[in-house]
């Protein structure tokens, strides 16, 4: 007996996610505060997909603007070992080491998700024109000549050591940053280029009260019925007229073995696996 090697992945189009009302108010009261958004629930409820949602949707809706937003968010993956400064920029010093100083210290550094974000506000063809313009990938990158806004993704804050979240909104307020290694800053544009942050945690560990007292906080629910039903439409393009009936049956299964599971409860993403995985052997 073979195995097959069919991809059956589901398509990820940023534009089919499945906000509830409320999310989308808080996307909304983070940008008019001018604040990070701290989104929390349990893994698998589109925590990290609604940046690419929300960068997607500004990026529609400010097509033809000066300053419009880029359909990508840039993204940072929170690790155990973060610092603040990881969010803005890296440095190879072992790389360095071993060139022996015969490069320059620009060809080892290189910027990251709210770096990168900063830089954009000014845009490619002006940060060309300055020392800043050498670093690595920043030379190579696909950033846009002119100033853009953007989203920046934070992913699982909770990841971090636990002075990770006050350093990061100190810096985050400043929106600026030095690389000392060039001895050089790099600070928002004067123009109407704007960054909005949204931060996920999965709750693992308890964050301080002060980061929590200037983000904008919500919490993503486990979907209901009604919820689930509209998410599987949207993400796996299913016929609503055809599927309804199987579609609120397997929702009832689905939902009992969450309710009978003890320690791993499946998620909003493993309903979606299972249901493609149906149709793929056509047992939808």
């Amino acid at each position: 007996m073979e195995i097959k090697l069919d991809t059956i992945a589901l398509e990820e189009n940023p534009i089919d996610y499945v906000a509830e009302p409320r999310l989308l108010k808080a996307v909304e009261a983070a940008i008019a505060l001018g604040k990070p958004l701290l989104v929390s629930g349990e893994p698998g409820t589109g925590k990290s997909r609604l940046a690419n949602f929300v960068a997607a949707q500004l990026a529609l809706q400010t097509n033809g603007d000066q300053h419009g937003f880029l359909d990508k968010p840039y993204i940072f993956n929170t690790k155990s070992t973060s610092v603040a400064s990881d969010l803005f920029y890296t440095y190879d010093a072992v790389g360095h080491f071993r060139a022996k100083n015969e490069v320059p210290v620009d060809s080892f550094i290189e910027l990251r998700a709210l770096g990168l974000a900063i830089a954009q506000t000014h845009g490619l063809q002006a940060l060309q024109q300055q020392p800043l313009g050498q670093i690595k990938n920043i030379q190579h990158s696909k950033m846009s000549l002119q100033p853009k806004s953007s989203v920046v993704l934070i992913d699982e804050i909770d990841k971090a050591p636990r002075e990770f979240p006050n350093d990061l909104l100190f810096e985050i307020e400043q929106n600026r940053f030095e690389i000392k290694e060039l001895n050089q800053q790099l600070g928002l544009a004067e123009n109407k280029s704007r960054i909005i942050v949204i931060m996920t945690s999965n709750s693992e560990k308890n964050l301080p009260n002060a980061f929590l007292r200037r983000c904008v906080f919500y919490h993503i629910p486990f979907p209901d019925k009604e919820m689930l039903k509209k998410i599987a439409l949207a993400r796996l393009k299913l016929n609503q007229d055809n599927e309804n009936i199987s579609l609120e049956k397997l929702i009832d299964i689905f939902n009992h073995i969450r309710n009978v599971t003890v320690n791993k409860k499946p998620s909003t993403s493993e309903f979606l696996d299972w249901l493609n995985l149906l149709r793929y052997y056509g047992l939808l």
